[in-house]
């Protein structure tokens, strides 16, 4: 009998001391956290890095998503930051994401303009053929080809423009460069206001390329390996205009007969 209670008050005593022992764990767990939690909130922002922006400064960033060096390091909500990014037209998709103990790294991805469209106001318009402004104190500069011909106007800025001739525009221009053309840097211009044919007006001389809207993929692949193979370059500003709308034949004028 003696036994037994001794066993059992050895028992108590090691349940005791187990659940002390938890308590104390707790207790310096809670403790740390709070330690940390302190240290955190007295961190300071130190390091702003912008990653993917290229028609857009560092600075046209921090203005759009206000953040300021030295702010309280949780006070910097990332997914306001993205949010605050997107009322740009010009960025497709952005985020943010801390990286302790001072950074804040800032991730956009900007929309790449296609071409230029006119229509009283020179503009960009992207792959999607979302309407963009020209940014203001920009380091890019853009070699593209101006849309025209259209009636009306082109869209409103930040929105898909429900031209349909521009958007054909810009079917055109991507194929072009799909196939990897070497005549995607010779296109000038892009003449839409033509019924049922289309006009690229080239540089180095505005030689005009004739084709027909609906069988625009077999006529400038034929254009594309003349010019890959015949052209002479030295002689482009020699020629009038390059008509492709001939099943059998490609027409070349020159200026001089």
């Amino acid at each position: 009998m003696a036994k037994r209670k001794k066993h059992g008050f050895r028992a108590t005593i090691i349940f005791l001391g187990i659940i002390i022992s938890l308590s104390l764990l707790a207790y310096a767990n809670r403790r740390v956290e709070a330690f940390m939690q302190n240290r955190i909130s007295e961190f300071r922002l130190r390091n702003i890095r912008i990653h993917g922006n290229s028609a857009l400064t560092r600075q046209d960033i921090l203005n759009l998503c206000g953040v300021k060096k030295g702010a309280g390091f949780l006070k910097i909500k990332p997914a306001l930051v993205a949010r605050k990014l997107l009322r740009s037209p010009f960025i497709k998709s952005a985020s943010a994401v801390y990286s302790l103990p001072s950074t804040l790294h800032i991730i956009v991805r900007e929309r790449t303009p296609l071409a230029f469209v006119y229509d009283g106001k020179l503009r960009l318009v992207d792959e999607d053929g979302v309407i963009l402004p020209i940014p203001k104190n920009t380091p890019h500069v853009w070699n593209l080809p101006v849309i025209q011909g259209f009636t009306g106007n082109a869209g409103t800025i930040g929105k898909r423009t429900n031209q349909t001739k521009i958007l054909k525009a810009l079917e055109i221009l991507q194929y072009i460069k799909f196939i990897r053309s070497p005549l995607a840097p010779l296109v000038a211009a892009v003449d839409v206001g033509h019924d049922k044919n289309l006009y690229l007006t080239l540089v180095k001389g505005g030689a005009q390329v004739r084709f027909d809207e609906q069988n625009y993929q077999d006529e400038l692949y034929i254009l594309t390996q003349y010019v890959r193979n015949y052209l002479n370059w030295k002689q482009l500003a020699d020629i009038q205009y390059i008509d492709l709308r001939f099943a059998d034949r490609l027409i070349v004028k020159n200026k001089r007969g």
